[in-house]
């Protein structure tokens, strides 16, 4: 019988621990002058992700405000991360891009977070490797059950749309589309 009290609080420090061994780990590993929050580098992902965006979709984006959002992308543009551009049908529009230094950054930190995690797979034993992915995979796909709770995990994401991806296969069940063509 499974004791979901427990359950509930593995599944809490699992998240951690991705978060902090992985993750931010990751972005403390960069070389000092490219170090980046999670804020920044949650920014920079959704950009890559998700090009000529405006200050408000990225604030819509990231859930976080308008205010904020123009905060952030003003540091990241400082540090020649992120550009801004005159939107080309409304000069009063700013869109927001990726600069070729800080397409270099986010692949040094993806790069990292890889390297990371599978070195934390690799101390597994590789059937419980598998059941875990297994196990993530059907706890995903009973906690995801409407497009639009789909829609804002994998803008958050932070990964390229891959077809085999679990939200991805779980989209296209519920709509009969891939989330990776959107």
């Amino acid at each position: 019988m499974v004791d979901r009290k427990l359950l509930g609080l593995s599944a809490k420090l699992f998240c951690r621990a991705v978060n902090e061994v992985v993750a931010s780990r990751s972005l403390r590993d960069l070389p000092e002058k490219d170090q980046l929050t999670q804020v920044q580098m949650a920014c920079i992902r959704f950009v890559h992700l998700h090009p000529d965006l405006s200050v408000g979709e990225i604030a819509t984006g990231l859930m976080i405000s308008n205010a904020a959002a123009a905060k952030l992308i003003d540091r990241l543009v400082k540090r020649q991360l992120l550009l801004r551009e005159e939107d080309s049908q409304d000069r009063r529009v700013l869109k927001i891009k990726l600069t070729a230094e800080g397409q270099k950054v986010l692949e040094q930190a993806l790069r990292l977070e890889e390297q990371y995690f599978n070195e934390i797979v690799e101390r597994m034993d590789p059937e419980v490797a598998e059941n875990l992915q297994v196990a993530l995979q059907a706890f995903l796909k009973a906690a995801l059950q409407d497009p639009e709770t789909v829609d804002v995990l994998c803008l958050w994401c932070g990964r390229e749309h891959l077809n085999e991806c679990v939200g991805n296969l779980i989209y296209r069940e519920l709509t009969g589309k891939d989330r990776s063509k959107i």
